[in-house]
C-alpha cells in the first residue's frame, strides 16, 4: 500500500533530521488552553440541542461570524462534519493508538467515546481509533519507558518538561519528519496554523502540531474562596499587588485553627513548578516588577533569554539571578511551613489536592476564562490573581504537541486523524467532553454537566485536542467564548524571538543528561525544600554535564538568526 512506502520515507527522515523545541512553561497540565478539566453546574433544563451542527474548518483568521453553537461559522456539511481527508486511499481498515495525559482519574467511560469515534473515523477515513488515556503523574515516565523499549505507538501528545517533552522527543530521534505526511494526509492543519508550524520546525521540517487553541497566558495565584471568606480576607487577596501580601495570606491561613491543616501553597503540576513557572521569574516582590523569558522553544527548561528582545544574551536558566531569587522566596516559604511537605514524593496535580482538602492556593499559568476554568478542576469556587501576561513564542507553540513516534505502524492513518481533530467538532466534542446526553448536554450554546450530575463517565481537557475553537465552551464561559478567545489571541503581543528554532543535535547527549539533571533537582528546587548546598550542587552537575556547550550552541544559533532577521 501507498502507506506503507510513505512510512519507511518517514523513518528515514526523521533518523537524519533531529530538532531541539521545548515547551513554554508548564500548562501545569491544569494551565488552560483551556488547559484542564472544567465546569460550573448549569442551571437546570437539559439540552437545547444536538452537541454540535456539523460546524467545522474553524481556524483563527475566521470569518468572525458565529454559529448558534458559539463557535465561529463555518459552512454546514451534510455528510456529518467533516470532509474525508484528501489522499486516503488505503483498502484495509488501519488501526491505529492515540495516547494523551488524563489530568485526574481515568474516566471509567472513555470505551464509549472511543466507540463514538471510530464511527466516524473508520467512514472518513478508513481507520480504527484506540484511545490510551494515562494519569498525568505517569505520563512521561510511561511514555519515555516506551519510547526506549521501542514500542510501537502512532500519535501522541507531548507536555510541557522531562522525558515526554517535545525537545526530549525531538533531540533523541524519537518523532518523525512529518512535512510530507501533512502535505498529503494533513493540509486542513497546515491552512488553520500557517504560521505557528514555524514553531515547531527546524530548516523547513515539521516534527510536530501544536493545537490551534489560544496562546495568550497568564500568570495567576489561584486561591480557594471559601477559606478567604471565613478569613475575612477574600478583598485584601483580589487586590494584592505583592508577594509580601500574599504571604501574609499564606501565614493567616497556617495560623488558623479550622484551615491550618492546609497546605499553604503546592505544586501546580506535581513536577515541583511553584514561583518558577516557565516562562516567568515570579521571585521579586512587586507584581509589577515581575518578568518573563523565552525559553527558545527549549522544554527541558536549560536556556533562557529576556523576553524583551533588548538583551539577547542567552543564559543557564537555572542559574539567573532572576531565578536564584524564586529559589530564595521559595526556600523561605518552606522553612517557614506554608510550603506542602509531600511535594517531592506526591505527583498529584495542584487542582485535585484543592479539591480533596490538602491545599489552600498554587501558582498556574492559564488563558481567558481562568475563574471557570478552576473552579471547576478544584471542584470548588476559587479566587484568581494576575501576575504577568506572556508575549507568543516559540514555547507557547511547543507546550503540548502532537506527534507521530518513529515507531508508528501507521503514519498516514495517524496524520489523517490528526486532520480530522482539526477540522471536526464532534470529534472535538466527544475527545474533551464526552458523549453529549451522558456526559454534557448543550445548554445556551455550551457544554454543562446534564442536571443533577456532578460527575460524569468521561470529562477531558478542550486544550489538549486539535482544534479548540471547534469545542463547545463550558458553560459559564458563554456561549461567545471561542470568539473572546479569538480576539485576545489576535490581540497578544509576539515574542521577539518568535519562529526561532534551534537545531541541537550536536548537543544530543547532552541535553538528555541535562533533562536527567533537572528531573532528579527540579522539586526539591522548585519547591524549596533543598537546602542552599543543594541548589548550588544542582548548579555545579549542570555544569559538569556539558550545559555550556548547550548555550554557546543556542547563542551561535540566535545570532545568526538575529541577522538574517533584521
Amino acid at each position: 500500500m501507498k502507506r506503507k512506502v510513505f512510512r519507511l520515507l518517514g523513518v528515514f527522515l526523521s533518523i537524519v533530521m533531529v530538532l531541539g523545541l521545548m515547551a513554554c512553561g508548564q500548562s501545569e497540565s491544569g494551565t488552560k488552553g483551556n488547559e484542564t478539566q472544567k465546569s460550573e453546574k448549569a442551571p437546570s433544563g437539559g439540552t437545547d440541542g444536538a452537541a454540535t451542527d456539523k460546524k467545522e474548518s474553524a481556524g483563527l483568521e475566521s470569518s468572525g461570524e458565529e454559529s448558534d453553537s458559539g463557535n465561529p461559522a463555518a459552512d454546514d456539511d451534510t455528510s456529518g462534519g467533516g470532509s474525508p481527508v484528501a489522499g486516503v486511499d488505503w483498502e484495509d481498515m488501519a488501526e491505529i493508538t492515540v495516547q494523551y495525559p488524563a489530568l485526574g482519574p481515568i474516566p471509567y467511560g472513555l470505551q464509549e467515546v472511543e466507540d463514538a469515534i471510530n464511527a466516524i473515523t473508520e467512514e472518513r477515513i478508513n481507520t480504527h481509533v484506540t484511545l490510551q488515556m494515562i494519569e498525568v503523574g505517569n505520563y512521561a515516565q510511561q511514555i519515555g519507558l516506551q519510547m526506549s523499549a521501542s514500542e510501537a505507538s502512532d500519535l501522541l501528545i507531548t507536555l510541557p518538561a522531562g522525558p515526554a517533552s517535545y525537545s526530549a522527543l525531538t533531540a533523541q530521534n524519537q518523532i518523525m519528519d512529518i512535512t510530507e505526511l501533512l502535505d498529503e494526509y494533513g493540509s486542513d492543519i497546515k491552512e488553520i496554523l500557517g504560521d505557528k508550524l514555524k514553531g515547531t520546525s527546524v530548516d523547513g521540517a515539521v516534527y510536530g502540531v501544536t493545537g490551534n487553541r489560544t496562546y495568550v497566558v497568564t500568570a495567576y495565584i489561584i486561591m480557594r474562596t471559601d477559606v478567604l471568606e471565613d478569613l475575612g480576607l477574600l478583598e485584601k487577596a483580589k487586590n494584592m499587588t505583592t508577594l509580601t501580601e500574599y504571604e501574609e495570606i499564606l501565614a493567616a491561613v497556617k495560623s488558623s485553627d479550622k484551615w491550618g491543616n492546609l497546605a499553604g501553597i503546592v505544586s501546580s503540576d506535581g513536577q515541583g513548578n511553584f514561583l518558577g513557572l516557565s516562562p516567568s521569574f515570579l521571585g521579586e516582590d512587586k507584581f509589577s516588577d515581575m518578568s518573563f523569558y523565552d525559553t527558545l522553544g527549549d522544554t527541558a527548561n536549560i536556556v533562557a533569554v529576556s523576553g524583551d528582545g533588548i538583551d539577547t544574551t542567552v543564559e543557564k536558566l537555572y542559574a539567573t539571578d532572576q531565578f536564584r531569587k524564586v529559589y530564595e522566596k521559595m526556600h523561605d516559604w518552606y522553612e517557614k511551613g506554608y510550603v506542602y511537605k509531600d511535594v517531592a514524593t506526591d505527583n498529584t496535580m495542584a487542582e485535585e489536592l484543592v479539591k480533596n482538602n490538602v491545599a489552600f492556593s498554587y501558582f498556574g499559568n492559564c488563558e481567558v476564562g481562568v475563574e471557570t476554568l478552576k473552579s471547576t478542576d478544584c471542584g470548588m469556587p476559587v479566587t484568581c490573581v494576575p501576575l504577568v501576561t506572556y508575549p507568543i513564542g516559540t514555547g507557547s507553540t511547543t507546550k503540548f504537541v502532537w506527534t507521530i513516534p518513529n515507531t508508528a505502524k501507521e503514519p498516514e492513518a495517524a496524520m489523517a486523524f490528526l486532520n480530522l481533530m482539526f477540522t471536526n467538532a464532534d470529534i472535538n466534542n466527544l475527545l474533551a467532553w464526552g458523549v453529549e446526553g451522558r456526559d454534557y448536554v448543550v445548554v445556551d450554546g455550551q457544554a454543562a454537566y446534564p442536571e443533577g450530575v456532578t460527575e460524569v463517565p468521561y470529562h477531558a481537557s478542550d486544550f489538549l485536542f486539535g482544534n479548540m475553537f471547534l469545542t463547545l465552551p463550558w458553560y459559564g464561559d458563554g456561549a461567545d467564548f471561542r470568539q473572546v478567545c479569538q480576539d485576545v489571541e489576535k490581540a497578544g503581543v509576539i515574542s521577539p524571538y518568535m519562529g526561532f528554532t534551534a537545531d541541537t543535535s550536536e548537543v544530543t547527549n547532552e541535553i538528555s543528561a541535562l533533562t536527567n539533571v533537572i528531573q532528579e533537582y527540579r522539586a526539591t528546587v522548585g519547591s524549596g525544600a533543598a537546602s542552599p548546598d543543594v541548589y548550588e550542587e544542582f548548579l555545579k552537575k549542570l555544569d559538569a554535564n556539558g550545559i555550556d556547550k548547550v548555550i554557546d550552541l543556542y547563542q551561535t544559533q540566535l545570532n545568526e538568526w538575529l541577522a538574517d532577521n533584521k
